[in-house]
């Protein structure tokens, strides 16, 4: 998939194993079924690390760092324009995909509550913050975004989350915001 997208060929996938394709046929009976194991593996892989973090004993800013730049390793380095041949010809994968992401708010809308118990964050809405942080990494899977600005995935989490934790006004103080509206 990181070659051809989900274009590959099982003819492909099995002159590379150096299997023929009917061994193949033996553990997935379809080309549909390779995908979804594919996409199960990663899914599940960023499930692991995700409980770590959770879990771990860092501090907040390691904790926040290692959930905001959450990527599938299972299988090395990703070509994220993937993402683009799944969401066009995988519609009911890409929900899959989109849904395990949603999920993702309360994890770390709770890392960020985390942190204002404990002094790190100042307080703020942790569902709005989480959700800002998902809907930006969802614009990152748009692959032309990533094409475009001569970013891969892993540079663009970094930026992220380099401007999350940092901000983007020089030498800001931290004040006091405005009553109203601002509920954890």
């Amino acid at each position: 998939m990181n070659e051809r997208g989900i274009k590959f060929t099982i003819d492909s996938v099995a002159a590379r194993l150096g299997i023929s394709k009917k061994t193949i046929y033996q553990y997935y009976p379809s080309k549909d079924e390779l995908i979804t194991s594919i996409i199960d593996a990663a899914l599940a892989d960023v499930e692991t690390q995700r409980n770590r973090i959770l879990t771990g004993e860092g501090d907040f800013v390691s904790k926040l760092t290692a959930i905001v730049t959450l990527e599938p390793r299972l299988f090395g380095k990703i070509n994220y324009w993937i993402m683009d041949d799944i969401k066009r010809w995988r519609l009911s994968e890409w929900e899959r995909i989109m849904s395990f992401r949603r999920e993702r708010t309360h994890y770390i809308a709770q890392i960020l509550e985390e942190g204002i118990a404990s002094g790190h964050v100042r307080p703020i809405n942790t569902r709005v913050a989480a959700r800002m942080l998902l809907s930006t990494v969802g614009d990152f899977l748009e692959y032309n975004f990533l094409a475009e600005n001569n970013l891969t995935f892993t540079d663009a989490l970094k930026e992220l989350n380099d401007i999350f934790q940092y901000g983007v006004l020089a030498g800001y103080a931290a004040v006091e915001p405005p009553s109203g509206g601002r509920e954890s």
